[in-house]
């Protein structure tokens, strides 16, 4: 089924969505070293201001209502403002958050977006090679082999964020519109990240003995890449995990150390191992920790063939939600929002992949 969401004004389409994506482009690299392009005529302060201004526009659109003669305190109270405000953020965060996801973890997962009260159905096919035997000249088959090994379905569930708002600063103009809507993004990419590397790390115990290592060795390593490469028909793979993890691939012994120490300093992990291209994954925090603890283990490192089918599908359905409180709900002048967003995550592919523990 599918879903239907809000519509901007031409305005909005020529000016706040370009300048929203900008906006989101510098703002991660500025502050996570994403490798972006952007404008780099304005700064990101400017580009805040603008974009603040064209929400506020698309609004005012929405609303049916010019609020040029009008005092904020006029019309922030007002229930159709609360509507089309969280309708515009819904729109600028769903369009964002598949596309960072995507960016941020294209070399594991793969993203789409269904419509409400819908499933994701996958077919899986084998990847493997078929088995050439010999055989005798009155003998007509040998054993069968499959192609196709059946289907999986993925069901959304849903997930939410609550913030509370001041209504005071609300009423000050101190509420800005795009930073909200880039860390609900930035949330929301954070928790899917964590799910889709639990569920790969997951499936460990899983993996049959000659794709998993339960300790670290040069050998090792060297095998447990080669043996995914071969099984998935020759696609190169590469080992991924976070910095602290690639930092334990090294040579065991010193003298192969040498002329390594430069690279190693400056990167924190080598780019290369074996001829195997190390990739770093960026570390998040478990926010409901009490003391900022690691949300990924650095103790796992992943042999993947980037090249073949993604491990990891992504399913998100339909557009967020948001629901307000009334604006004087609260005693105390604040008002609770909350954004619901539904999607899941699992592992489903007919890749081969390894994993390997190490001690950090």
């Amino acid at each position: 089924m599918a879903f239907k969401t809000v519509t901007f004004s031409q305005d909005g389409e020529k000016n706040l969505i370009p300048a929203w994506k900008d906006y989101v482009n510098n703002y991660r690299a500025v502050n996570f070293s994403a490798k972006k392009s952007y404008d780099t005529s304005k700064t990101l302060d400017e580009k805040e201001v603008l974009v603040n201004a064209a929400i506020d526009r698309e609004i005012a659109n929405l609303m049916k209502v010019d609020c040029s003669f009008l005092d904020k305190e006029a019309y922030a109270t007002n229930p159709t403002y609360q509507w089309a405000k969280f309708a515009v953020i819904n729109k600028l965060v769903d369009m964002i958050i598949p596309d960072v996801v995507k960016e941020d973890y294209m070399q594991v997962a793969n993203t789409q977006t269904i419509g409400y009260g819908d499933s994701a159905v996958f077919d899986i096919k084998s990847g493997d090679l078929f088995t050439v035997v010999e055989n005798g000249n009155s003998r007509r088959h040998v054993e069968a082999q499959r192609q196709f090994t059946g289907q999986k379905a993925l069901v959304p569930t849903n997930h939410t964020v609550t913030t509370e708002v001041d209504f005071y600063r609300v009423l000050a103009g101190k509420e800005n519109h795009a930073e909200y809507a880039m860390k609900v993004v930035l949330s929301i990419e954070s928790e899917i990240a964590i799910d889709i590397m639990a569920a790969v790390k997951d499936s460990f115990s899983a993996l049959t003995a000659n794709f998993k290592e339960n300790a670290y060795s040069e050998t090792a390593f060297k095998k447990l890449a080669a043996r995914v490469g071969a099984a998935n028909g020759g696609a190169k793979a590469v080992a991924i995990g976070t910095e602290l993890g690639l930092g334990t691939i090294m040579p065991t012994n010193d003298y192969l150390k040498m002329g390594l120490g430069e690279t190693y300093s400056k990167i924190g992990y080598l780019p290369v191992f074996k001829n195997v291209p190390l990739i770093a994954l960026a570390q998040k925090i478990d926010w409901s920790s009490a003391d900022y603890d690691f949300a990924l283990d650095d103790s796992y490192i992943y042999m993947i063939s980037p090249q073949t089918q993604k491990l990891v599908q992504v399913v998100f359905e339909g557009g967020s939600l948001a629901i307000a409180d009334g604006q004087f709900a609260n005693s105390n002048l604040t008002q609770k929002v909350s954004l619901h967003k539904r999607w899941v995550v699992g592992l489903i592919t007919n890749s081969k992949y390894g994993i390997m523990k190490t001690t950090v």
